[in-house]
């Protein structure tokens, strides 16, 4: 009876050893890693589908259009809202806020979560003016009296009727940050065969708050490029060669490819520019015929990064209020493959008009007498983000082969696992331009 006694405490202190040596990794054991071994699944919120009225939702920080939405529990800039619905007059709405974990499963209670009420009302509304698409425009900003946050972590803004919570208009992902800790960033470039440039790794180094310094396990970092969060890649093994500090890197074949252009429109000018073929101004809406991008080969994108966000106020230097008379085009974008012969699966059209979500882009018909895709969106005049997306791999490929070097910004969001709440609170929000 001893033996066996001594034979299953010796096993039990193999299964530990083993189990703390999975829970964190060596640098040699990153660089090691077998690229054969399929990556982990990316995750991404999880929303309801938007309503057709809807249209153009930005939610930013403070009055910048470009930035994403991250507002900090310790003051600071708040989060803006702003959206429009296709409609000839408004109506006051209403707007809830949910909490999700990091990998965006909405766990906790409005009541857990805020300290003031649970809904809010949107009744600041305004009709377009001397636009042929009629709209109404809506603006709203929080937290305020009304909406406070004691608890961080990923949230989940959601409008709809007035009173009624399940009569979604959409939702909007949207970050609360505690600016806990200290965080550094920075990339690498992992050369890969038949690729012309490399991919990138982002690394994050983040040195703790002293309350939780004990638990390094607890943590985890996602990483986000140019404001996909549809594309959101995480880590929570952290390499632990630097204690306290935890530094966190994506293995080698989870590093982001340039496989995916992504380029940039400008539709505050309505008239023939570099990327704007012609603009016919009779029918409504008004119509505009972009140039066709081209698999083979891209171009250096033009103008600021706008972070997957699309920017309306920004786009315009001397109008007073584009919010309400800025119009909404019919945009025609085209696409031309490599070797002008169509994909073996559809092709989409996504961008910041779309959550940068493929899911959410606009399908692209075939034009086979110009050996071309060509699809149409309904876009409001400003600055707009878009890419292609297909699920023939032979896209990528493409990309892979030709694409050159853009710049993109990466952003680090770190959490913290919470046992009393279950939940996952975000501790800290950094990014990085390599």
């Amino acid at each position: 009876m001893r033996v066996v006694s001594r034979w299953a405490f010796g096993l039990l202190v193999c299964v530990v050893a083993v189990a703390l040596t999975m829970g964190c990794k060596s640098t040699e054991e990153a660089e090691q890693a077998d690229s054969s071994a399929p990556a982990s699944a990316t995750v991404q919120p999880k929303l309801a589908p938007p309503s057709a009225s809807v249209r153009t939702v930005q939610l930013y920080q403070g009055d910048d259009e470009q930035s994403l939405p991250v507002t900090s529990m310790t003051g600071g800039d708040g989060l803006t809202l702003e959206f429009d619905l296709l409609a000839a007059e408004g109506r006051p709405l209403s707007v809830y806020f949910q909490h999700a974990d990091r990998t965006w499963r909405r766990d906790l209670s409005p009541g857990q979560t805020l300290e003031s009420f649970q809904d809010d009302r949107l009744v600041d509304y305004r009709p377009s003016r001397g636009t042929k698409v009629p709209y109404v425009h809506y603006r709203y900003r929080f937290p305020n009296d009304d909406i406070r946050f004691r608890i961080s972590g990923n949230y989940v803004l959601r409008v709809t009727e007035r009173g009624r919570r399940d009569s979604v208009l959409f939702e909007q992902p949207f970050f609360v940050t505690e600016g806990e800790g200290g965080l550094q960033l920075d990339a690498e470039g992992l050369p890969v065969p038949g690729q012309q440039q490399p991919s990138v790794r982002p690394r994050a180094r983040f040195a703790p708050p002293s309350a939780i310094r004990g638990d390094p396990f607890g943590h985890a970092v996602c990483f986000v490029r140019n404001g996909r969060l549809a594309d959101t890649r995480c880590e929570d093994r952290p390499l632990l060669v630097r204690q306290p500090k935890l530094e966190f890197e994506l293995e080698r074949d989870r590093a982001y490819a340039p496989a995916t252009a992504e380029y940039k429109v400008d539709l505050s000018t309505l008239r023939s520019t570099a990327q704007i073929a012609r603009v016919e101004r009779t029918p409504s809406p008004i119509r505009v015929f972009l140039d066709p991008d081209y698999a083979r080969f891209t171009e250096a994108s033009r103008g600021p990064a706008l972070n997957g966000q699309t920017a309306v106020r920004g786009a315009f230097s001397a109008q007073a209020d584009p919010g309400i008379t800025a119009e909404y085009v019919e945009t025609t974008f085209a696409f031309v493959p490599a070797g002008e012969a169509p994909y073996r699966a559809p092709l989409v059209v996504a961008g910041s008009f779309s959550g940068m979500d493929p899911a959410q882009g606009t399908s692209m018909d075939w034009n086979a007498r110009e050996g071309r895709y060509e699809g149409r969106v309904l876009l409001k005049q400003g600055r707009h983000q878009y890419f292609y997306s297909t699920s023939d791999p032979s896209l990528a490929e493409e990309m892979r082969r030709t694409q050159p070097r853009r710049a993109s910004t990466y952003t680090a969001f770190v959490y913290y696992r919470d046992a009393q709440y279950n939940t996952d609170r975000l501790l800290r929000v950094g990014g990085v331009r390599p």
